[in-house]
Formats: C-alpha cells, structure tokens, sequence
C-alpha cells in the first residue's frame, strides 16, 4: 500500500513515516520545506535502513516531492507519477500567534491547500484520507480533560482554518460515504 504523507518532513510527519515504513508501507512524502527540513528524512531512512528516493522512481519504497499543496499542479503531479492509496495530510501552517498576524496565509495555505488535496484525491479515487486537526478546535475549554464531543469553539485564525477543514471533510462524507475519513484532535504533539 502507497500512503502519501503531506507535511511528511516535519515533527510529526518524520515520526509518521518511520512507523509507516516500519509496517512495511511505501511512503511518499509531499512537503514544501517551509516548516521544516529535508534532513529529517534523511534520518528516517537511516532507522529504517532505507534509501530516500529523489528520482520519483514508482517501486521506491521511500520517496520525496518538494512540492506545495497550495499549488494544483505540484499535487496532481505526485498522484500522476505515484499509485495513492491513502493520504495522512499534515501539512500546514501551525502558529497561533502568526495566524492571528497573517490570517490570510493561513486560509490560503490550510484551507486552500487542503481543498486542493482532497479535490486531487477524488479525481485519482483515493478517497482515504486521516488529517491532522488540532485541539485548538475546542477553545478554551472549561472542564479537563476535553472529550472528543465536547463543542467545537475556535478563538483564532489556525483553530477556524483546522475546523473549516473538518467541516469540508465531513461535507465530502455527506455526498460520498464511500470515503474513509479520521480527524486527529490532539495537543501538542511531543
């Protein structure tokens, strides 16, 4: 199986793939390099003892596109040169306090780049997908621990860009319940 790993050199990305690749998964990983570093992939392919495939070879079992979700033709380029069978979008711009900066960046990059992504999936019908949201979706909340249905209730730009994608993602389910869609809600990751 071929999972596509958006974001796939950041923090929680690299990790994804190590586990993935571990599993015995073929991993693509799509990542514009804006919030992170090409040689965290180079250190996944060291634990795994694997090499990290620059050329887009398709029986690779490791391979890298540096390349922008908010660009179309980056994305459909990955999916016309690779067989995806799934997706874990992480990409995404991820400070709260920049948000709140340059809201719009964060719409046109979370939210225009995701809308992208998924519309990408559907043409190539990979309608697999898990992403990456944040627990920012639930505000401030007044009683600890949150629970999974507790009200969703953003106070900024990168909260209200995670919720507009959940809300996307469950509309795409509303029309097609042939998707297999998961939304992680977690807090800081380490």
């Amino acid at each position: 199986m071929n999972i596509l790993v958006t974001g796939g050199a950041g923090f929680i990305g690299s990790h994804v793939c190590v586990e993935l690749l571990t599993l015995g998964y073929c991993v693509i990983v799509l990542d514009n390099l804006s919030n992170s570093n090409i040689n965290s992939l180079h250190n996944v392919a060291k634990i795994v003892n694997i090499n990290l495939n620059f050329n887009l070879d398709k029986h690779n079992k490791f391979t890298f596109f540096e390349s922008d979700i908010t660009k179309i033709e980056h994305i459909e380029n990955v999916f016309s040169s690779q067989k995806i069978d799934a997706v874990i979008h992480l990409a995404g711009l991820k400070s709260v306090k920049e948000s709140v900066e340059n809201p719009d960046q964060y719409y046109v990059n979370n939210v225009n780049g995701s809308i992208n992504l998924f519309n990408t999936m559907r043409r190539f019908n990979c309608k697999s997908i898990i992403f990456s949201s944040s627990a920012t979706v639930y505000g401030d909340p007044h009683i600890l621990p949150i629970k999974e249905d507790f009200p969703l209730f953003v106070t900024n730009p990168y909260g209200r860009s995670k919720l507009m994608i959940e809300e996307f993602l469950r509309d795409i389910f509303s029309g097609d319940d042939s998707w297999n869609i998961a939304l992680l809600r977690y807090f800081n990751p380490i």
